[in-house]
């Protein structure tokens, strides 16, 4: 098994999909065309977000509320990664940082209030358990 998609229910599909594009370089491989579209965005591993619209809005933004709170991005370039974020005015919650086994890692809000969590390992936890 995989993970084939992440959904994000968004207030403005659009906005958020090009948000993601423009930040990430992530390509949409769907868009079903109607007047409040939904998307998928391919990212380089062959994993998606699905972008899709919402009913009903949920004030619960926190990285501490029970249920799905973050997105974590793994990087090879978080230094560049995290200017990136920088040079586009991006919301970020926990600044980039180093723990003391080398672990690098930053968390920001996407346009709609979504917590993102960029790490990069010196390791693989898939390495590292081997």
């Amino acid at each position: 098994m995989r993970l084939e998609h992440v959904g994000i229910c968004a207030k403005d599909t659009t906005a958020l999909k090009d948000w993601y594009v423009k930040l990430f370089d992530f390509k949409i491989v769907y868009d079903n065309k109607k007047p409040i579209p939904t998307y998928f965005l391919l990212m380089e591993d062959e994993s998606m977000l699905e972008i899709y619209p919402m009913e009903q809005e949920d004030p619960s933004k926190t990285n501490k509320h029970q249920g799905i709170r973050h997105l974590a991005f793994g990087t090879d370039n978080i230094e560049e990664d995290y200017q990136k974020l920088l040079d586009h005015d991006v919301e970020i919650i926990a600044p980039l940082k180093e723990s003391g086994s080398g672990v690098k890692t930053a968390f920001f809000k996407d346009l709609e209030g979504n917590i993102i969590h960029f790490i990069q390992r010196k390791k693989s936890l898939l390495e590292k358990n081997k």
